[in-house]
């Protein structure tokens, strides 16, 4: 038994793919909102019981609320769970050395607070999905809810903890990089969420349901962000390959160098480029 967690431990160290969890993720959130429209323009753009009166264009739930919920429910939750995948993955990166290491405490805190509140928010998001806005409104209400602020305060504390280690490896331009679209995807997001709720409040419910459709396309870039995290650990992988050291992105040579020398760092901040 203890020979079989060392083997799964090995490949967990070796792979080089991590990248693909946020992209999937993407992949798979991004496929069901074009779905959705697909369906909507299909029914020749038909009123739903559950839109509000006046109301020409639905929110999300109006239409996976009618017909094709089992769809929604399956891609909240392979989108979840891929998203929370991910970050995962670039905490367990981190701490093997694959990624600039956490140096301190509170970005080791402000990276777990990610895990544990995106994980909350993807939650909220399987049961806004079960409990649709025509059957269970007030519950789907509160879910979306759970859902939004789980995912604000996730990105917030990747944000800060992105910037703690920015400070620290200011000679890595990868870290700036992805710092900056943290920052900007955070003002963006934060903008359209006030927007979102201050529309709720009016009587024309449809500039309200655009901006949750634009909302929703705009959490999709996050994970694009993450992949653009992960992307590191897979170039350093990809460099020991060249030399022979992985099949199928596999490491075969049972090395598990950390990323803590100035080769690497020079590597890393621009001498050596990610994308040759």
């Amino acid at each position: 038994m203890s020979d079989e967690k060392g083997a799964y431990r090995s490949i967990l160290n070796s792979f080089r793919f991590h990248w693909l969890l946020p992209l999937a993720s993407v992949i798979v959130w991004w496929a069901m909102l074009i779905a959705l429209m697909t369906i909507w323009a299909a029914s020749d753009y038909r009123i739903y019981p559950s839109e509000d009166a006046g109301s020409h264009v639905p929110y999300i739930s109006d239409i996976a609320a009618s017909g094709v919920k089992p769809l929604f429910i399956a891609c909240d939750a392979v989108q979840g769970t891929l998203f929370v995948l991910a970050l995962m993955s670039e905490r367990y990166l981190r701490h093997k050395g694959r990624l600039e290491r956490n140096r301190y405490k509170a970005e080791k805190i402000m990276s777990t607070f990610a895990i544990i509140f995106a994980t909350i928010g993807q939650i909220g998001l399987v049961l806004l999905s079960i409990l649709d806005t025509y059957r269970h409104h007030r519950a789907h209400v509160i879910c979306l809810g759970i859902f939004v602020v789980g995912i604000g305060i996730a990105a917030a504390c990747s944000f800060c903890e992105f910037a703690m280690l920015r400070k620290k490896y200011y000679e890595v331009h990868w870290l700036r990089f992805s710092y900056i679209l943290k920052l900007g995807w955070v003002i963006v997001a934060l903008g359209l969420a006030i927007a979102f709720v201050v529309l709720m409040g009016i009587s024309n419910p449809d500039p309200g349901a655009i901006v949750e459709w634009t909302l929703a396309y705009w959490y999709g870039l996050f994970g694009i962000i993450l992949m653009v995290d992960l992307l590191p650990a897979s170039k350093r992988s990809q460099q020991r390959e060249q030399k022979g050291g992985y099949i199928f992105g596999l490491d075969m040579t049972g090395s598990n160098r950390n990323l803590t020398n100035d080769a690497e760092v020079n590597c890393r901040s621009g001498t050596g480029s990610l994308l040759e």
